[in-house]
């Protein structure tokens, strides 16, 4: 293999690793551009050290295994926990498809390659759609953000504020992770504080549930915000 062959690989990884890298970095995830173009350039690096050898004792499959191994390491640093939900892992396969990628590369199998990065576009762009569809109609709870909800009331409206409270949260789509009722001593208003994940659809009942309980006698304040944006690993 002469050093024209093995910069045209590097320039095909890049390329190709580049072409993922897009698609990640559009929507705005962790791994993007650049680390999928450099995940492909290393995966070929590697390919083709294992092809040209070590030495006499010299294995290809080991060197393989390693690249397996340490992409292993970059994908579990893109996976986060946020609130209930888990983020990255679909950035985390996505490296280990340009991982193989790369390889395939590195080892000179073009035409796998070209089928490995077409199938990795394809299942990104074409699936987004497919798993929207599917989470609109099963009201999945796509991470959204942590919506944070403060409610005051006096006595008299305690038992219709808790009604609605029972009825929203009940509902598909509604994640309650963290719930707080107190009351204050001297006015003897009582307050709730939650934090909850929603569905999209669930989302724009929050703001219909905050109309709701203004307009109920003794309610004194309803407060909303939103921490965080739409974040959702597809």
């Amino acid at each position: 293999m002469n050093d024209a062959e093995i910069a045209g690989r590097l320039l095909l990884s890049i390329l190709f690793g580049s072409l993922v890298g897009v698609e990640r970095q559009w929507h705005h995830k962790n791994a993007g551009l650049k680390t999928n173009a450099l995940v492909a350039i290393g995966a070929t690096t590697f390919a083709l050290l294992a092809e040209r050898g070590f030495g006499p004792n010299s294995n290809p499959s080991q060197v393989a295994a390693g690249v397996v191994t340490g992409i292993g390491f970059v994908g579990a640093g893109v996976i986060m926990r946020r609130g209930g939900s888990v983020q990255g892992i679909n950035s985390a396969a996505t490296l280990w498809a340009t991982a193989g990628m790369g390889l395939a590369i590195g080892a000179g199998y073009y035409s796998l390659a070209w089928m490995v990065v077409v199938s990795i576009l394809a299942v990104q762009i074409f699936w987004r759609w497919i798993g929207e569809w599917i989470d609109k109609r099963s009201e999945l709870i796509v991470p959204s953000g942590d919506y944070q909800l403060t409610i005051k009331f006096l006595p008299p409206a305690a038992e219709r504020v808790r009604s609605a409270w029972s009825s929203f949260t009940s509902q598909p789509g509604v994640l309650v992770l963290r719930y707080q009722e107190g009351r204050n001593q001297e006015t003897r208003e009582a307050q709730i504080e939650a934090l909850l994940t929603l569905s999209e659809n669930q989302a724009r009942g929050l703001t219909a549930l905050g109309q709701q309980l203004t307009d109920f006698a003794g309610v004194t304040q309803f407060e909303l915000s939103a921490n965080g944006a739409k974040a959702d690993d597809a």
